[in-house]
């Protein structure tokens, strides 16, 4: 069963309140009542320890006061149990005023892997709607990543536990209601939260909905003994809290992986800090767990974090992300550092299965290089080395240099340092290109290493702004991508209809679908060099 199913046509819908009258009060009078006490204690409670600068959480509140308040993260459980947790994360934010919300939660109930979209218009509360920006949320819906699903909203409780927060602390902001299903690679959690970016602008605050350590038998998660659960539950979220205030991607997912942590919000978190600008600083504002209250067992828990990001000193609010400038140059020593970096990270996981880290390449890290930008790294073989004739099967002549294609991937998006991104892509070129077998230890002196650095993606109305010979093109329809650098459409001869019409068939559609509306395109530049010979 396909849980998105078609495509939403009712685009003028109310998504109703689900939970209103069981996880939180139905009642507006009652409801705001109590959401105002959440606030109040909280405010009381982070103003007195502001007061005290002479004790950490104090000095760092206080030195935090006035600068740029970029996320939160709040609990998704039932206001009697996190209720007051959630108020320090939204008293917190009351300061940035923001305009919009992008809200981003887990799905419990449906799994998928991407992010599912609302075709809804509103969103309702017992305290009033909240308005749902159509226009981002629809160009959200041209990546392939993203899909909508009314279903899946409806369903889902993490977003709805927000939205009377929402109300009570912001009025009537527009949001963005994103539920972020399963991100496996650490690439799709970078591509996801550098998408969402795009669309995150000043006076815009993004929330985060989630739990953290379910512990016990009730959720199969019982690592620890019952006389030391308790001590060792905070300390892995405080391990937890640790990555997030690092805004460590790769550090995060790690920690998934070793810990198999019961963070229901993980993936949301995660593309967070793929989002954030640098020197984010976290901020641990609310600790608690379940326990609690007088309502749980002494065999399970849930623990809830409020926590704050804020920005460096006299940053006001989200600025434009420099990744986004669509300006990118190399100078020559970096052109050379990059294939000697991809040369070496080629060689040592060929030959020993080892990744190479950038710093440990005796390169000099330039900020260029610690830029995040897209890049596709592409190997050749000298046509005068014999392949096998899997290989042979696919691979592309090229006349120009008389060598054939051995391997080409890449990242279009800017998902990390370019450094780094040359480092994944040798690798995955020798190793996960579809076409052809890995590369051996034989053909390494054989194999010659080209390297395309790509300007961000900019969207064009139509086809009529491709510029052959100028622009690498991604076709985006019925749900599909597909990709092309700009010197392929030049070296085979082709027209802007030739090259949408390869590009069709390499997403696996009919070569003239693109004809048939629907079809959108991002076009880049790249500058491309490779090895001496």
């Amino acid at each position: 069963m396909n849980i998105f199913g078609r495509k939403e046509k009712n685009k003028t819908g109310k998504r109703a309140t689900r939970f209103a009258g069981t996880w939180y009060e139905s009642d507006p009078k009652k409801l705001g009542t109590e959401l105002k006490q959440y606030l109040e204690a909280a405010g009381k409670s982070i103003a007195e320890q502001e007061s005290h600068a002479d004790n950490s959480v104090g000095k760092t509140l206080a030195e935090n006061r006035n600068r740029a308040v970029y996320a939160i993260v709040a609990p998704h459980a039932g206001y009697m149990f996190s209720g007051s947790t959630a108020g320090f994360a939204y008293e917190f934010a009351k300061r940035c005023k923001p305009k919009r919300v992008f809200l981003l939660g887990p799905s419990h109930y449906a799994g998928f892997e991407g992010v599912a979209l609302s075709p809804d218009t509103v969103f309702e509360t017992p305290l009033g709607a909240l308005p749902v920006d159509r226009k981002v949320v629809d160009q959200l819906a041209q990546h392939p990543m993203f899909k909508e699903s009314r279903e899946i909203h409806q369903r889902e409780h993490s977003l709805e536990m927000q939205l009377s927060f929402i109300r009570e602390a912001f009025g009537e902001v527009q949001i963005v209601p994103l539920i972020i299903g399963l991100l496996p690679e650490s690439s799709d959690v970078q591509m996801v939260g550098q998408i969402i970016r795009q669309y995150v602008h000043e006076d815009d605050l993004v929330v985060v909905s989630s739990d953290f350590t379910h512990y016990g038998p009730r959720y199969d998660y019982v690592p620890f003994e019952s006389d030391v659960a308790e001590a060792r539950v905070k300390e892995l979220d405080l391990e937890a809290f640790e990555c997030l205030n690092k805004a460590d991607v790769d550090g995060f997912m790690n920690f998934h992986d070793r810990t198999k942590c019961t963070i229901c919000g993980f993936y949301p978190c995660a593309v967070l800090l793929s989002m954030l600008p640098e020197n984010t600083t976290a901020q641990l504002l609310r600790y608690q767990t379940s326990r609690d209250t007088s309502l749980e067992d002494k065999f399970n828990s849930v623990s809830y974090l409020a926590i704050g990001f804020t920005g460096a000193e006299g940053t006001t609010s989200w600025e434009q992300d420099l990744t986004l400038n669509s300006s990118v140059s190399l100078t020559d020593n970096e052109k050379h550092d990059l294939l000697k970096l991809a040369r070496q990270a080629l060689e040592l996981y060929v030959k020993e299965g080892k990744i190479l880290k950038p710093a440990n390449a005796g390169i000099e890290i330039t900020p260029t290089l610690k830029r995040p930008l897209g890049v596709f790294v592409t190997l050749f073989t000298k046509k005068n080395f014999a392949t096998n004739d899997v290989n042979s099967k696919f691979a592309k002549k090229e006349n120009k240099h008389n060598r054939d294609l051995r391997g080409c991937i890449g990242y279009i998006w800017p998902i990390k340092s370019l450094a780094e991104a040359v480092v994944d892509n040798a690798i995955g070129a020798c190793s996960k290109d579809p076409r052809f077998d890995a590369v051996e230890e034989p053909e390494l002196s054989n194999i010659e290493i080209e390297i395309s650095v790509l300007t961000p993606l900019t969207r064009v109305a139509s086809e009529r702004e491709i510029e052959i010979g100028k622009h690498g093109v991604v076709l985006h329809l019925k749900g599909r991508q597909s990709v092309f650098l700009p010197h392929v459409a030049t070296e085979y001869g082709w027209t802007v209809d030739d090259t949408l019409t390869q590009l069709a068939i390499k997403a696996g559609l009919g070569p003239n679908e693109w004809r048939n509306g629907g079809a959108k395109y991002d076009v880049f530049e790249s500058i491309m060099f490779e090895e001496e010979h």
